[in-house]
């Protein structure tokens, strides 16, 4: 019985958390001074990009994240995971990594070669994970899913 009440307490908790959740995911501000981690959830898309990335001697540049692709009815959605990245007067799309829409997470990394003139320091990188959904049509439609905008910190490495 005292199993029971835990249990109910907990789903409890939870129900009552997810609409906060729900509402800061999209894209309601909290009041000031409410500052609140956004909370992914497990049926939403969700994307996410590593305090830190590796940068080489001649610029080349590999960022980490993960991210969540929701099928939503569909057989099968196409998506990717894009990233610029920003550095002084640098500002270049690093390219894309292929995503897998089955709902569980997954790992992502994007190695870019001879996109610039990157060195080890602090960089502003913009990650969008882009669905590629059907909606009935012949040729998919791209849709920005989710968003993430975070100051990265490149650290160098070997060439």
């Amino acid at each position: 019985m005292r199993n029971r009440r835990r249990a109910l307490g907990a789903l409890t908790v939870l129900l009552m958390a997810a609409p906060a959740a729900h509402a800061a995911h999209a894209g309601h501000a909290a009041p000031a001074g409410h500052d609140r981690p956004r909370l992914p959830l497990p049926w939403t898309d969700d994307l996410t990009i590593d305090r830190t990335g590796n940068v080489t001697p001649d610029g080349s540049v590999t960022l980490y994240g993960s991210y969540r692709c929701v099928r939503e009815g569909a057989e099968y959605v196409r998506a990717s995971v894009l990233v610029t990245l920003t550095q002084g007067r640098e500002r270049h799309g690093l390219g894309g990594y292929d995503a897998v829409c089955d709902g569980q997470r997954h790992r992502w990394l994007i190695d870019a070669v001879d996109v610039g003139r990157y060195a080890p320091g602090p960089a502003d990188a913009e990650v969008t994970l882009l669905r590629f959904d059907s909606g009935g049509s012949f040729v998919p439609l791209p849709r920005n899913a989710v968003g993430v905008e975070q100051g990265v910190r490149l650290v160098g490495g070997d060439g």
